[in-house]
């Protein structure tokens, strides 16, 4: 069946222009293989990008492209500096392909410096007796075995000295009377010592009056120390220590284990 010339012509006008295509491959340069996931970004001549994609296994990739014209593609990858090709003219061609070859030249990248901060040791019998959440309640005073340490004290009345609402009174090398606010506060004559409880058991009830012949130093060596907390008002004292509180505070001692 022959068909008119002009009806043929009339046929193919109505038919819609396919669009363009452009794909390619990436390669390494030097091994020849397939470069994957490199990212590909068609250009136009302005140097806009249009589409992004980014490369299989295989190193290709395709663009399926609106109109006819010239475009130019970026592609990038991480270790291989970026590049751009030439200018590639598809106004002639439905399908165009390009092969693209990355130089592998190391990028040299500025130094990073990782500073990690310290982890502190939560001892389970520390948390389990509330201590760090009293800490961070911020009543009273509280020293860790990492802050015992960094003050290297000789004996635990060390440890006291200046701390706010406590007084730390020598008489010898390791002769130290322990005082606290509450003696000046309430006007009690005599010392005012703190109630002394070590691992949640009371071994000296705090009231007014003189020292024993035993005292914190003569008690407990800072070494076996894993935790301290001063209050230096009953205000402060845990309420299951409140049975151990006296007008002068506490001191709660925990042992390191």
């Amino acid at each position: 069946m022959r068909v008119p010339t002009a009806l043929l012509a009339s046929f193919l006008a109505a038919q819609p222009a396919s669009a363009q295509v452009l794909g390619g491959t990436v390669l390494d340069s030097a091994s020849g293989k397939p470069v994957v996931r490199a990212r590909v970004v068609v250009l136009d001549s302005a140097g806009r990008g249009l589409f992004a994609a980014v490369t299989g296994a295989d190193g290709k990739f395709s663009f399926h492209l609106p109109s006819a014209a010239e475009y130019r593609v970026r592609v990038s990858r991480i270790g291989y500096p970026s590049r751009i090709t030439e200018p590639i003219d598809i106004s002639r061609a439905v399908s165009a392909n390009v092969l693209v070859r990355l130089a592998s030249t190391p990028i040299s990248l500025d130094t990073v410096i990782v500073v990690a901060a310290p982890v502190e040791r939560r001892p389970q019998f520390l948390v389990d007796a509330g201590f760090y959440r009293r800490q961070r309640m911020g009543f009273g005073h509280f020293l860790t075995r990492s802050e015992i340490d960094r003050r290297d004290p000789l004996i635990l009345s060390d440890l006291l000295q200046g701390m706010s609402g406590v007084r730390v009174t020598c008489t010898g090398a390791r002769r130290c009377n322990v005082e606290m606010r509450a003696a000046r506060s309430m006007s009690l004559r005599g010392i005012c010592r703190p109630s002394v409880v070590l691992d949640g058991v009371m071994l000296q009830p705090g009231g007014v009056g003189t020292l024993g012949d035993l005292g914190l130093d003569d008690l407990f060596n800072p070494f076996n120390v894993e935790a301290l907390e001063v209050y230096p008002g009953p205000e402060g004292v845990p309420v299951q220590y409140s049975g151990y509180a006296s007008p002068c505070g506490a001191i709660l001692i925990w042992s390191r284990r």
